[in-house]
């Protein structure tokens, strides 16, 4: 079952979190081990079962990151954890790469490249909000949440590498 059919949701990048936290809790309630304590085994492991499945499908909807990787492999576009990317993107990762490994030697570009870095993450949230604008999904669509799904990795592994860079 999907988490979204679990929670009666249709699939979104941005559910209604309210909603989705009260379905959570109603079904919290309704499949809490405590309240199967005198029932059979098998109830008792089925409501644990549900329970567990419960947890675990409001922790990936919960999350925006965890959400569209949920999406996309329900597509089936993630059994190659590989993606090609666009010459420019991957051209632009090196740049930051090597702006980050300068910055020893060129600490006075520290505040520039934070802007750049703060720039990219508000094209990611532009390419989002695009990508959320393409739902209902069709396979096709789902392609393009793909590739922003792999720049947003890149993304937080460059982000990553400058907070690291930041706190020595």
């Amino acid at each position: 079952m999907l988490y979204f059919d679990w929670f009666d949701l249709p699939v979104s990048l941005f559910p209604d979190a309210s909603l989705l936290k009260q379905r959570f809790l109603t079904k919290s309630k309704l499949f809490h081990p405590d309240k199967f304590t005198l029932a059979s085994e098998d109830e008792q492991a089925k409501a644990l079962e549900s329970s567990g499945f419960n947890n675990q499908a409001y922790k990936v909807l919960n999350d925006v990151d965890a959400r569209i990787q949920y999406i996309l492999s329900e597509y089936g576009l993630l059994k190659d954890d590989k993606e090609a990317m666009p010459p420019d993107f991957l051209m632009k990762m090196m740049v930051f790469n090597e702006a980050i490994s300068d910055l020893d030697d060129n600490p006075s570009s520290f505040s520039a490249l934070q802007d750049d870095l703060a720039a990219w993450e508000n094209e990611l949230k532009a390419e989002l909000d695009y990508c959320a604008s393409l739902l209902p999904l069709d396979i096709e669509k789902a392609r393009h949440l793909k590739t922003y799904f792999f720049k947003r990795k890149y993304y937080l592994r460059i982000q990553d590498n400058f907070s690291k860079f930041a706190n020595s």
